[in-house]
């Protein structure tokens, strides 16, 4: 790991460890919090852009490569975004720096799973990004948040356990933790192809695959929608590079074997994902099912593993999968705190009433699509070119259909929006610096169109990992 990556992975989580000290010290207001910790995250956004020079360390645990640099800063980009928006709906709420320590923290864990190279490592990151938002998911403190905490709690330790049994199998087989020497050591055994199940089922419940998807909806409808944005936009953008780095690094003599799976739980993933999307009349369990329909989608890429354009397709997916579905729940979470707009018929005319706002969230329901120049469009694309690369056309008509299918329940909220009469009468909580909340917005707005546009950086880091992996 290169010293300056580790560095910025440092400062971002003392910044957030230290916020609630500082607060209790010197009983700071919301813009100050919100000062100190932006200030934290520029110094490891710049130290995350300069991590190519400079000396390495924890070269055993960790690697510094353009994948993590890239993902790394949209990353540190999407949570700064993250706690502005958080701050602002937050404000007045007496443990709000607490809630975004936890987020500055678990986003050092994301820094970390994207550049880890060995298993125990890896484990490491995954808990230091995932146990902080335990603590978020209850942020609220009502029988909902507290329902969703302990369905996540206990989703998120199966997941692990999991995750440490297979590793544990790999480790008694080859004696070593480090990617590379698996790659080296592992021979023909069932157990090989035993440990492989259980690390994909650990991973599968983290990126709320087909069927471990069944927690996230109810997880994501239960908390504060700040923390639903960091869940499934940071969160799983990061753990779909770790398990890339899985499958391409440590074990790609089984992970072979498994196309056809993944396959078939990429087809089942989206499938289900959109229809019970489809069926939801809360916006916020629409963008939740509409998360385990992108996973299927990232899926198909990793079906397609046998092609370089698979690891295009993941990357890019996740670098317009931070972003889109990160600023939908942004979105809503702003919705939700002006106006009390938690149904479609509560989205009623807020695009005539907020049309800034409105803007923005149509064109993150554009990009989720997979509207063109959206950044979401260019994903699928190659998500989907990959497969039919790969000699799956089927599974690429799978997911054109369900890409199509989408379309219904994003448009379907573009026409609450717009077409039809308010029902809402005034704001819950209105505010003269309403507008500021929507820079934030629409930075990830820009960077999304941004990637829709300019492909260069992503498929640049994309052939250079595909040379590291030897295709």
């Amino acid at each position: 790991m290169n010293i300056n990556y580790l560095a910025a992975t440092m400062v971002l989580a003392l910044t957030g460890a230290f916020l609630p000290v500082i607060n209790r010290l010197f009983r700071i207001s919301g813009i100050q919090g919100a000062l100190i910790s932006s200030i934290g995250y520029v110094v490891s956004l710049f130290l995350v852009l300069i991590s190519d020079k400079g000396r390495h360390v924890l070269k055993g645990f960790f690697t510094t490569d353009p994948v993590s640099i890239l993902v790394g800063a949209l990353i540190l980009v999407a949570s700064w975004m993250v706690m502005l928006v958080v701050y602002w709906i937050t404000e007045k709420d007496k443990f709000v720096n607490e809630l975004i320590s936890a987020l500055m923290i678990s986003t050092a864990g994301a820094l970390l799973l994207l550049s880890a190279n060995n298993f125990v490592s890896l484990a490491i990151s995954m808990e230091l990004m995932t146990m902080p938002t335990y603590l978020m998911v209850l942020f609220a403190f009502d029988d909902k948040s507290f329902e969703a905490g302990v369905k996540y709690f206990f989703n998120g330790a199966l997941a692990v356990g999991f995750m440490l049994f297979g590793i544990s199998l790999l480790y008694g087989m080859t004696g070593s933790f480090e990617f590379s020497a698996l790659v080296k050591n592992l021979f023909a055994d069932p157990l090989v192809a035993l440990a492989a199940v259980f690390i994909f089922a650990g991973f599968g419940f983290k990126i709320t695959a087909f069927p471990f998807h069944f927690w996230g909806p109810d997880v994501y409808d239960g908390t504060c929608p700040g923390v639903a944005a960091l869940l499934t936009g940071i969160s799983k953008s990061a753990a779909f590079i770790g398990l890339m780095r899985i499958v391409y690094e440590a074990i790609p003599v089984v992970a072979g074997h498994f196309t056809l799976i993944l396959a078939i739980i990429a087809a089942l993933t989206m499938t289900v994902g959109n229809l019970l999307a489809l069926a939801q009349k809360r916006v916020s369990r629409i963008l939740a099912y509409s998360s385990v329909a992108h996973a299927g989608y990232t899926l198909v890429a990793f079906a397609a593993l046998s092609v370089p354009l698979s690891v295009t397709g993941i990357i890019y997916h996740s670098v317009a999968y931070v972003f889109m579905k990160t600023a939908a729940f942004l979105c809503f979470a702003v919705f939700l705190f002006v106006w009390g707009a938690r149904t479609m018929d509560d989205y009623k005319g807020l695009g005539k009433r907020e049309p800034l706002l409105g803007a923005l969230f149509l064109i993150f329901l554009l990009s989720l699509a997979g509207v063109p120049p959206m950044a979401g469009f260019i994903s699928k694309v190659f998500v989907f070119t990959a497969a039919v690369d790969a000699g799956m056309t089927w599974l690429a008509l799978i997911g054109l259909l369900n890409s199509a299918f989408s379309v219904a329940y994003y448009i379907w909220i573009a026409k609450q929006m717009y077409l039809e009469e308010p029902t809402l009468e005034k704001p819950v909580n209105d505010s003269p610096n309403k507008n500021w909340i929507l820079l934030p917005l629409a930075v990830m707005a820009v960077l999304l169109i941004v990637f829709g546009i300019w492909i260069s950086p992503v498929v640049d880091t994309s052939a250079f990992y595909a040379a590291k992996v030897g295709f």
